[in-house]
C-alpha cells in the first residue's frame, strides 16, 4: 500500500486525494446551489426553508468534526476517515431519494457527518508531517487543488439539474464519495505513531477539549476562522437568490459567476504563497481581512445610494470574496500551530467551532427577507469580528517576535 507517511511522498496524487477529500463538503454545497429554486418549487418551501438545508449541513459538519477529533487521536487518521467517507455516501443516497424537505434535511445532516471526516483528518495529517512555516504553504497549496471543486461544481450541478433534475446531483455526490473511499483505502497510510495516541474516555476527551478552549491564541484564531467561514457561507447561501431572483441570472449564468469567484480564490491563494517569501503568515492574513472589510463596506455604500446594478454589485462582491484567498491557508496554519501534540482534537475543535459560527451566521441571515443589503452587511460584520479575534490571538503586550510564530 502506498501512502503519505513523510514529506517525500506528500505530493502529486497524495495531495490531490487529500484535497478531494477535503473538498467533499464544498462539492456537496456548491453542486446543490443552482438547485435551490427547484427544490423550493418541488416541496413548496420558502427560500428561507431551503436555505436551512444548507444551515443543517453546516451544523452537521460542526458536530461531526467534534466526534472525529478524539477518534483521530485514539485510532489514528486512517480508519475514522474511511468510516466518514462511507457515511457521506449513505447520506447522499438518502438525499437523492428524499420524499420531503424534512427528509432532505435529515439526509443532509448524515451527509455532513460523513464529510466532516474529510475536513478533520487531512488537517491532522498535515500537522503530523509539517512544521508551521511549511504547513502554511501546504495548506495554501491544498486549497488551490481543493478549489477545483467550487470552480467545477456549480457548472456540473447546473448540467445535472438541466438533464436529470436536482436528485441527480446527489447521486453524483454518492459516486464521488464512493470513489474517494476506495482511493483512500488503497492510498492513505497512517501518519500518527502509536506512541502519541491518547485513551478514549469521557474525562480524557473533555480535558483535551477544555485544554484547547483555554488556549487563548488557538481559540482566538479559531473564532477568527469561524467568522471568515461565515463570510464565505453567507455569500454561498444568499448569492443564488440575489443573483438569480433579483438580478434575473439563469442557473447556468450563476454557475459561471460562482466558478469565476472560485478562480479568484485560487488566485488569492497563489498570491498568498508568493507573499509568504516576504511577509509573515499573520500579516498576510490581516491584509486579506482588511481588503474584505473595505470592499464589502463599499458595496454597502453603493447599495445605500441606489447605484448597485448587476455588474457593479457582482464586481464588488467578487473582489470581497477573492480577498479571502489570502486568509484560508495562513489562518489554518496559525491555528494548528498553537495546538501542541493533540492535532486531532485541535483540528476537530477548530472545525466544529468555525462551522457552528458560520451556521449561526447563516441561520440569522435566513431570518431576513432576501435583498441586496443583508449579504454585504453580513460580510462587513464577519470581517470586523475576525479582525478583532486575530488581535486577541496576539495581545498588545506580546513579544514582537515574528508574527508567524
Amino acid at each position: 500500500m502506498s501512502g503519505i507517511p513523510g514529506k517525500a511522498s506528500f505530493g502529486g496524487p497524495a495531495i490531490f486525494l487529500l484535497a478531494m477529500i477535503t473538498a467533499l463538503d464544498a462539492m456537496a454545497i456548491d453542486m446543490y446551489l443552482p438547485a435551490f429554486p427547484s427544490v423550493a418549487q418541488e416541496f413548496a418551501g420558502s427560500a428561507g426553508k431551503v436555505q436551512q438545508t444548507l444551515s443543517v449541513f453546516l451544523i452537521g459538519l460542526a458536530l461531526g468534526q467534534g466526534i472525529y477529533g478524539p477518534l483521530l487521536d485514539r485510532f489514528g487518521r486512517r480508519r475514522p476517515l474511511l468510516v466518514g467517507l462511507l457515511l457521506f455516501v449513505a447520506g447522499s443516497v438518502l438525499a437523492a431519494t428524499a420524499a420531503s424537505l424534512e427528509w432532505l434535511m435529515v439526509a443532509r445532516l448524515l451527509q455532513a457527518l460523513g464529510a466532516a471526516a474529510g475536513l478533520v483528518a487531512p488537517r491532522a495529517i498535515v500537522a503530523d508531517v509539517y512544521s508551521v512555516s511549511e504547513s502554511s504553504r501546504v495548506f495554501s497549496v491544498l486549497m488551490q487543488v481543493m478549489m477545483i471543486a467550487p470552480i467545477l461544481a456549480p457548472v456540473i450541478g447546473s448540467f445535472l439539474l438541466g438533464h436529470g433534475g436536482w436528485r441527480m446531483i446527489f447521486w453524483t455526490l454518492a459516486a464521488i464519495g464512493a470513489l474517494g473511499a476506495l482511493w483512500s483505502w488503497r492510498t492513505i497510510a497512517e501518519t500518527q505513531t502509536t506512541e502519541t495516541r491518547t485513551p478514549l474516555s469521557v474525562s480524557t476527551v473533555a480535558r483535551a477539549y477544555w485544554r484547547q478552549c483555554l488556549n487563548r491564541p488557538f481559540f482566538a484564531y479559531t473564532l477568527a476562522g469561524g467568522f471568515i467561514l461565515g463570510s464565505l457561507f453567507t455569500y454561498i447561501n444568499a448569492s443564488p437568490f440575489v443573483l438569480i431572483q433579483h438580478f434575473g441570472l439563469t442557473p447556468v449564468q450563476f454557475s459561471y459567476f460562482f466558478a469565476s469567484n472560485a478562480v479568484g480564490l485560487v488566485l488569492g491563494g497563489q498570491l498568498s504563497i508568493w507573499l509568504l517569501k516576504r511577509l509573515s503568515e499573520r500579516r498576510i492574513l490581516l491584509l486579506g481581512i482588511a481588503v474584505h472589510i473595505l470592499v464589502s463596506a463599499v458595496l454597502v455604500l453603493v447599495i445605500s445610494v441606489g447605484t448597485a446594478d448587476l455588474w457593479l454589485y457582482a464586481a464588488l462582491l467578487a473582489a470581497s470574496i477573492w480577498s479571502l484567498g489570502l486568509t484560508f491557508g495562513n489562518l489554518t496554519a496559525l491555528t494548528m500551530a498553537q495546538a501542541g501534540d493533540q492535532a486531532g482534537v485541535a483540528s476537530a475543535l477548530m472545525g466544529m467551532t468555525q462551522y457552528l459560527v458560520s451556521a449561526c451566521v447563516g441561520l440569522l441571515l435566513s431570518l431576513f427577507a432576501p435583498g441586496l443589503l443583508p449579504l454585504p452587511m453580513t460580510l462587513v460584520v464577519c470581517g470586523a469580528l475576525a479582525s478583532v479575534c486575530c488581535w486577541l490571538a496576539v495581545p498588545p503586550n506580546a513579544s514582537r517576535a515574528p508574527l508567524a510564530s
